[in-house]
């Protein structure tokens, strides 16, 4: 991916593990990554033709780990706009994960 040009930047807002709001500006890049199965199965196995995203956080404060997020996925990313959804679903996985956690530590579900 080091040799993939960026497509375009996308910015992105969070908190940290204080409740403290942050904004990154990352890098974006995208590509596609072929996949083949172990020599001895792939007259069994398809090759797959997976999608590769990095977002790198371009300028991280002083203080702070910068935002690095490496995804993979079998969906289709032929633009930049495309790339971003896909973050965008990304960054969502983290209220998710906060509200399973609360459905099973507050109401014990």
């Amino acid at each position: 991916m080091a040799e993939v040009q960026s497509s375009g930047t996308h910015e992105v807002r969070f908190r940290d593990a204080q409740g403290k709001d942050h904004c990154a500006v990352l890098s974006v890049r995208h590509a596609t990554m072929t996949v083949r199965p172990p020599i001895g199965k792939q007259r069994k196995y398809r090759h797959q033709n997976l999608q590769i995203i990095h977002a790198e956080e371009l300028d991280p404060p002083e203080g702070r780990v910068p935002v690095f997020w490496k995804l993979i996925t079998n969906l289709p990313v032929a633009t930049h706009a495309d790339a971003i959804h896909k973050l965008q679903w990304y960054a969502l996985r983290w209220k998710i994960e906060t509200f399973f956690r609360t459905l099973k530590t507050g109401c014990r579900i």
